[in-house]
């Protein structure tokens, strides 16, 4: 009889950054979280304030981190930094404006978006199975760090890290545009997973703060 006990996961995307407003893309690159993205992150950590998390996990991106210290908040849980975590890299496409994408590049990210392809990658970039796969290895890893005492584990990521994810493990015919600061959560047991909810931003919005 398996000792292991639920593992469920919380998967966050990151609060709104200035190349979100200004349609730069953005993955291995960083900008700075805006005004409304503090919000978005102090407020979903109001939302989660009634569940006790046994640990914090966090892309190593700068934005990423920031919207894990503000979402925290005074809780006293120290933040695990993994690279493996990190957003798509979007190779020579990173900061560029997407008018700029569309001028140099034609409709290439229509096409890489469409997901019809998961070897498809950027020019330089990574691939969507290649994304899965980094994200895979850290994932269980931290499932067999807390599988024994079970428990809930917040991950904060980037929007296509935590979408491509979802979609390949859950094997889902799409994929699932995350919003800012909205939340997915995976529940682990006895090596079969169960999704429980996805990008949702109710927690985000039920204390936004004005």
């Amino acid at each position: 009889m398996s000792s292991e006990k639920e593992v469920k996961l919380y998967f966050i995307r990151h609060g709104e950054t200035h190349f979100n407003v200004e349609k730069r893309l953005q993955g291995f690159c960083d900008s700075p979280l805006t005004d409304k993205g503090i919000k978005q992150a102090k407020s979903v950590g109001f939302g989660l304030s009634d569940l006790e998390f046994k640990a914090v996990y966090a892309s190593e991106s700068q934005r990423v981190v920031d919207t894990a210290r503000y979402a925290i908040g005074h809780r006293n849980i120290p933040i695990i930094t993994d690279p493996r975590l990190m957003e798509m890299n979007f190779g020579v496409l990173e900061t560029l404006l997407q008018t700029e994408i569309q001028a140099q590049f034609g409709d290439i990210l229509k096409t890489l978006f469409s997901l019809k392809d998961l070897n498809m990658s950027a020019p330089e970039g990574e691939s969507y199975l290649q994304l899965f796969t980094r994200t895979s290895s850290a994932i269980d890893e931290i499932i067999q760090k807390h599988k024994n005492e079970g428990g809930n584990v917040l991950v904060f990521s980037h929007g296509v890290t935590i979408g491509n994810y979802l979609m390949q493990l859950a094997k889902m015919s799409g994929y699932t545009h995350h919003d800012n600061c909205s939340v997915t959560v995976i529940k682990y047991l006895n090596g079969e997973f169960y999704v429980d909810r996805i990008a949702d931003t109710s927690f985000r919005d039920k204390y936004y703060l004005k």
